[in-house]
């Protein structure tokens, strides 16, 4: 069973391909139906935006794992071809973001509330690595690797020819401004959608499922 706003109410489908069947339940039956049956609609809302809150985690991960490019966030700039000849002599294939991008391992992302606020992002103890990546920052000792003799020689010994004479700070920002406008140009909607289907399913689940109409999907 599928559950998706449209202009007019929730469309509700069942079935796949041709079979598929969509039902619509206007807005304002839901409403009349939620007044009668004395729904505590407040509770819902707020259940409504915990709902909405919910998927933000997943979205954040998916901007990681994508390198950016979805979910409000621009695309992140490309590794440095010095960068890309460095990983490929190393064997390196990790996303971007080094341990930024271990999204599976406890505590990368995290999602809690804190002073009655929603947080999503990169865990506390990730902080200063977090801001390092999103500024293009490589570190205090950064420049040394292209500017000391003793490292540019490391780097011929290893067969690298064409070395930067500096590092290069790409900025790959993410929670602000991005991803943070994302959330409050669509979090109302995502909940309003939460809202409006969570009713349409205590409907179903009782005698007074009523529809406006039924086409085929």
């Amino acid at each position: 069973m599928a559950y998706s706003l449209t202009d007019t109410g929730v469309s509700v489908t069942s079935g796949k391909g041709r079979n598929a069947v969509a039902l619509v339940v206007s807005f304002k039956e839901i409403e009349a139906w939620a007044k009668r049956m004395r729904k505590d609609t407040k509770e819902l809302w707020r259940l409504s935006y915990g709902r909405a809150v919910a998927g933000l985690k997943k979205k954040f991960v998916q901007i990681v794992l994508s390198g950016g490019g979805l979910n409000g966030v621009p695309k992140f700039k490309d590794f440095e071809d010095f960068t890309k000849m460095l990983r490929a002599k190393r064997g390196t294939s990790a996303p971007m973001g080094g341990i930024l991008a271990d999204v599976r391992s406890k505590g990368v992302v995290a999602a809690y509330k804190r002073n009655g606020a929603q947080v999503i992002g990169w865990g506390d103890h990730l902080h200063d690595a977090a801001i390092s990546f999103q500024e293009g920052r490589g570190g205090p000792n950064a420049e040394k690797w292209f500017t000391d003799p003793g490292y540019r020689r490391m780097w011929h010994q290893q067969g690298i020819q064409d070395i930067p004479h500096a590092y290069a700070h790409n900025p790959r920002m993410v929670l602000m401004p991005y991803f943070a406008d994302y959330i409050k140009s669509y979090l109302d909607e995502w909940a309003r959608s939460a809202y409006f289907t969570g009713l349409v399913k205590l409907m179903r689940g009782g005698k007074d499922a009523a529809f406006s109409r039924a086409n085929l999907a």
